[in-house]
């Protein structure tokens, strides 16, 4: 069965650096079958045209397929077309309810009920509305098994807030969180509940209306569906307290020079054209999910089970948050390799996982870890995609506990330091990204004491991946470079950067240009984007710090 599912899915058909495609990460976004691409397709090649504006035929068919779309996609959710406001996704859809609800319903002292669980998209908007309204925000604590403390919650609940903003599933740890019964508990103190369904709409079904939920919010891209696309889902109660958050073209029903009166709801929270094609896609999507065989959530839950279990085997691997209501998330770290060097080492395996703080920087914080490695699971996910995962973990804690980098180090013991001429000599002999890997962090490792930044604020780079500190030392007319980084992938490319610049004269120093350094090293097309930014961003305050050294003497 999973074998057809996975066959619908042309993305998973390729190779990734000479690998099958082992990809992990449907959280941040899922794959998308055939059916929605050729849904999108087709409206483009037949039907596109602007919706609710014109009176020819192409656009009364594209506006058909969009309000139909409307009422199937409202429908998988147990609610009326009526009841769905479109957005860009859920992101967009909570800053709706934050600006067009929250801050017109809330005034001073008015309590905000947030669970400690949760992805910045359902955090950040109700500071910004609290800080505005002079409300205070309250947060749900979490527990060390990574659900929800309920007793804390209902105990809260007694502060009488007027919202509670939940996620229905963890983005970090694929908690599921019982919000039924909470958002019960929530209505019988008077307060309206926002859940954040982005995590929960493509392992769960979901029935918004049986659910009582005041608003509900999802994503079509991780649901199978376009990207830019999703909604809000309101009780109607709900919906007739809100206002027009953004104003224009579409959403109005008479307007003047001097005043406007709106169209009826949904259509008043829709300003400007909005994303037809990624409505229809994603109707195609939710087919696509009525479509999937009865037991999908079961070989769902099995294939955790067993990615648990594999992972569970491998030596200094460390689950992150096991609870008993789960959907198919999980997050680990090992004890011997950074999650960012552990990362690099399963992208050359063809492994696609999750890295960092996963938008939830003070969870992450609450759990005492700094960035993590997430799993996450679709429909079209097998057995495979987890060997290979394993396999890939395997062999990097080997080449860790081995301390080589491929023979190339060999003539290096490992109290000698290296050279600018020498590292670049062992680069230059390097065969592949997968070599010039294991030599970075070999590198990174056996940085030496005499080139280690003081790991202080002061020294901290802002706009790193990873935490990394700089340090520049004015020693005579020379300025020395010191550097440090929590990744040793990192922290190899600054020993690069430091010997490098250590060997140049006062005046080669002021005119060293790092972004041409890094943009010609050997590594830096293999470096992910946000990884070059954060050696980017180092190399920037390096020449910042370099001129304002050299101002003072």
């Amino acid at each position: 069965m999973n074998r057809r599912i996975r066959q619908l899915f042309p993305a998973l058909q390729q190779r990734i650096n000479g690998q099958p495609l082992s990809y992990l990460d449907s959280a941040a976004t899922s794959q998308k079958p055939a059916p929605v691409i050729a849904a999108v397709q087709q409206f483009y090649r037949r039907d596109n045209a602007n919706v609710h504006r014109a009176g020819y035929t192409l656009a009364a068919r594209a506006t058909a397929q969009f309000e139909q779309a409307r009422a199937t996609v409202a429908g998988h959710f147990g609610m009326p077309a009526t009841n769905l406001v479109w957005t860009k996704g859920c992101t967009e859809a909570i800053n709706l309810v934050a600006f067009s609800w929250a801050l017109e319903q809330l005034s001073e002292n008015d309590v905000v009920l947030v669970s400690g669980l949760e992805h910045h998209a359902n955090l950040l908007p109700w500071q910004q509305v609290c800080r505005a309204k002079g409300a205070r925000l309250v947060i749900v604590p979490v527990l060390a098994t990574g659900e929800l403390d309920l007793d804390a919650y209902r105990t809260l609940l007694a502060q009488q807030p007027k919202l509670v903003a939940v996620a229905h599933v963890s983005n970090v740890l694929g908690t599921v969180n019982p919000v039924a019964e909470m958002i019960d508990q929530a209505h019988q103190v008077g307060a309206k509940v926002l859940v954040d369904g982005a995590q929960a709409a493509a392992h769960l079904s979901v029935d918004v209306g049986q659910l009582n939920a005041d608003f509900y919010t999802f994503s079509g891209h991780k649901m199978y569906g376009p990207t830019g696309i999703g909604g809000v889902l309101m009780s109607t109660e709900a919906m007739d307290a809100c206002v027009p958050w953004q104003t224009g073209g579409e959403m109005v029903e008479q307007v003047s020079y001097q005043d406007a009166s709106w169209a009826s709801a949904p259509h008043c929270f829709e300003a400007g054209t909005p994303n037809i094609a990624g409505a229809i896609g994603l109707a195609s999507a939710v087919q696509f999910l009525q479509q999937l065989p009865s037991n999908w959530q079961q070989q769902e839950a099995e294939l955790l089970d067993y990615a648990k279990a594999k992972l569970n085997a491998i030596e200094g691997i460390e689950l992150v948050g096991e609870t008993p209501q789960q959907v198919a998330v999980q997050s680990f770290i090992s004890r011997q390799i950074h999650p960012h060097d552990l990362a690099h080492y399963l992208d050359q395996a063809g492994v696609s996982v999750r890295l960092g703080k996963h938008c939830a920087h003070p969870l992450l914080a609450a759990l005492g870890h700094e960035s993590t490695l997430r799993l996450s699971l679709a429909c079209y996910s097998n057995q495979q995609d987890i060997d290979q995962l394993v396999a890939a973990i395997e062999l990097a804690v080997e080449a860790q506990h081995e301390g080589h980098a491929v023979g190339m180090l060999d003539e290096h013991s490992a109290t000698q330091e290296w050279t600018q001429a020498s590292a670049q000599a062992a680069l230059a002999q390097a065969k592949g990204w997968q070599q010039s890997l294991s030599l970075l962090i070999e590198l990174g490792r056996r940085l030496p004491s005499r080139l280690q930044a003081n790991r202080q604020h002061a020294s901290l780079i802002a706009g790193c991946e990873s935490q990394t500190w700089l340090q520049l030392d004015q020693q005579g007319q020379q300025v020395v470079c010191r550097v440090d980084s929590e990744a040793n992938v990192v922290r190899g490319i600054l020993h690069l950067l430091a010997l490098e610049f250590n060997q140049l004269t006062a005046a080669q120093q002021l005119a060293f240009d790092g972004h041409q350094w890094l943009a010609q090293g050997p590594f830096s097309q293999q470096l992910s984007t946000t990884r070059q930014a954060g050696i980017g961003a180092v190399v920037a305050s390096l020449h910042q710090q370099i001129k304002a050294l050299r101002e003072v003497s």
